[in-house]
């Protein structure tokens, strides 16, 4: 029996059981639920695709508008403050009217609103969209988080997180290696209508398989995962400690994701494209962790996922403190620290994701998932403008990177001496 014990005095308690004790799952999901989550890690790529292409955007909306570089920072949270807000009523909707409806519904309205964004005549409208935008975003997430825990087991879950969120890194790597080349040849606005365009088209393709997809039939029997938990996450340090680390990851991924592409134009010399070759490598290194963390977790951990938050960690400050310390990068070096410090800084979010989905239960993933994304949010508002404003007032990169480095340190240090927030009990077969 493997156990992850919580040293508070109401542990939230996990039970997971042998396959034989689950027939519902059995019976209705065990030969589709991949074939399932292929097509929501799909629809997931396609909307981080359009959603996050502000990203390797960010050298030719500099020169577009006229942006100072402190502005360059506000794009991405732009994308997410409306999300910030939303988060916790979408994690509801989620609940009420289950994964389909509110795929399909946050999809619809952030591709259109792309697709608005590219016609916007300032920067002041175009941020306007980018917010709008960012309410579609925060829908998608608490739906995708519900039906990953009612597709699968406890001891799948890491696996499959880790697969959805891919969908984030593949879309991103998409973005960065097309976005920056349709920009270069036909302008950014063009660029940007383009990834609304193809998240309309993905939604229009997926939405009529996924019509066999029912919250109510896919949901496992009782007694397959049993979690008992308060709804005051608030009074639960371990929570509150998940929850922080989530706000200081988001800072950091904010801050890496908005600046690389102009480090790497201003600091290392590349052009734009060779900017968006950078942040899709650092994509990559990104879906390389979020799969390997979560089969780490799932098979060799005992399904705890904290270990694997603190090494991301260790990777993210490591190739800040690179970035920041090392002078005259060669292509090649560069290259391998974006591709480490991308899965230092995207690979947490699967495993920290799959935490919020297990304290919240059957009954209340949505909300947990939507508590867990609005403190990611949150961070992804702070992070980017902090890191510009640190870079405007000292005109170094070298501080700002060595400023996130240290934020990322702590972050690891923190969540290493921190109770857990799940007291997990593993039955195997044929155990008493």
């Amino acid at each position: 029996m493997d156990r992850e014990v919580s040293a508070d005095k109401a542990p939230l308690r996990v039970g997971v059981h042998s396959e034989e004790s689950t027939p519902a799952l059995q019976t209705h999901v065990s030969g589709r639920r991949w074939t399932l989550l292929a097509l929501l890690t799909s629809l997931y790529a396609a909307g981080a695709f359009g959603f996050l292409g502000v990203s390797p955007l960010s050298p030719f909306l500099l020169d577009g508008f006229g942006l100072t570089r402190f502005q360059i920072g506000l794009l991405l949270p732009a994308v997410y403050v409306g999300g910030l807000v939303f988060s916790v009523p979408a994690g509801g909707l989620a609940d009420r009217f289950g994964a389909r409806v509110c795929l399909a519904g946050g999809l619809a309205l952030g591709g259109l609103m792309l697709v608005v964004g590219a016609t916007a005549p300032s920067f002041l409208v175009f941020v306007g969209c980018l917010v709008v935008t960012g309410i579609g975003w925060s829908i998608v997430n608490p739906a995708l988080g519900k039906a990953i825990l009612d597709l699968f087991s406890v001891r799948e879950r890491g696996v499959a997180m880790g697969i959805k969120q891919t969908g984030q890194t593949v879309g991103g790597i998409a973005a960065a290696l097309i976005l920056p080349a349709v920009a270069e040849r036909w302008g950014w606005r063009l660029a940007i209508g383009f990834g609304g365009a193809v998240v309309i088209l993905f939604l229009g393709v997926g939405w009529r398989p996924l019509g066999g997809f029912s919250s109510r039939e896919l949901r496992r029997a009782e007694a397959a995962v049993a979690v008992s938990a308060t709804p005051r996450w608030w009074h639960r340090p371990a929570l509150l400690v998940l929850f922080g680390s989530g706000l200081g990851f988001g800072m950091g991924q904010s801050a890496f994701l908005s600046y690389l592409p102009l480090f790497a134009t201003q600091a290392l010399g590349t052009s734009g494209v060779g900017a968006g070759g950078l942040l899709a490598l650092a994509q990559a290194g990104g879906a390389v962790t979020r799969l390997g963390l979560g089969a780490a977790s799932d098979k060799w951990l005992g399904s705890r996922r904290t270990p694997c938050l603190v090494l991301t960690s260790v990777l993210t400050t490591g190739s800040f403190l690179l970035f920041a310390w090392s002078p005259d990068l060669t292509p090649g070096l560069a290259s391998l620290i974006a591709f480490c410090a991308g899965a230092g800084v995207l690979g947490w979010v699967g495993l920290y994701m799959v935490l919020s989905v297990e304290v919240g239960g059957a009954d209340q993933v949505g909300l947990m998932t939507g508590v867990g994304v609005a403190f990611i949010l949150a961070g992804i508002l702070l992070g980017g403008p902090l890191f510009g404003f640190v870079l405007e007032k000292g005109d170094s990169y070298r501080v700002a990177w060595t400023l996130f480095a240290l934020l990322s340190a702590l972050i690891g240090t923190t969540l290493w001496a921190a109770s857990p927030a799940i007291h997990r009990e593993c039955r195997e077969k044929g155990s008493p």
